[in-house]
């Protein structure tokens, strides 16, 4: 018989590992999803699973990947609560990486958001050095180009 102490101990592990679980699911879901006739609500609903399970910042780059796979869209504004939750957490580092990689309507206005409180860095780099090689990358949609 293992001490109330233990037992609680190995209690909470297991809650925290099904907490794990249940988002890592949440994620996989997130990857995967395709709005279907233009509706985005399930993906709305799956972003407000995600902060509910307390662990949003797993989701960080999961999320990026969605303004990656729709550059110009908005997602029917769920792309906007993305954006507000994303400003919560520490994701410098990851909009850096993804406008390097796959530049985003969304992404872009992240940047600019930063932009806006004065800063010139972005993770540590020039927000200006960026932006040439955002202009300079071939692969980019020129209607993105517009909105550096």
């Amino acid at each position: 018989m293992l001490p109330s102490g233990s037992k609680r101990n190995i209690q909470e592990t297991l809650g925290h590992i099904e907490i794990m679980k249940s988002t890592q699911e949440i994620l996989s879901e997130i990857e995967s999803f395709k709005p279907v006739d233009g509706n985005w609500l399930r993906l709305d609903e799956l972003v407000n699973k995600l902060w509910e399970s307390g662990k949003a910042e797993l989701g960080i780059n999961t999320l990026f990947r969605v303004f990656e796979r729709y550059p110009n869209d908005d997602g029917a504004g769920v792309f906007w609560t993305i954006l507000y939750g994303l400003e919560t957490l520490n994701y410098e580092e990851s909009l850096y990486s993804s406008l390097m990689d796959k530049p985003s309507h969304m992404g872009i206005n992240m940047l600019k958001r930063i932009e806006n409180t004065n800063s010139e860095l972005v993770a540590g780099k020039p927000i200006k050095e960026l932006k040439e090689f955002i202009k300079n990358n071939p692969k980019v949609d020129s209607e993105l180009l517009s909105e550096l």
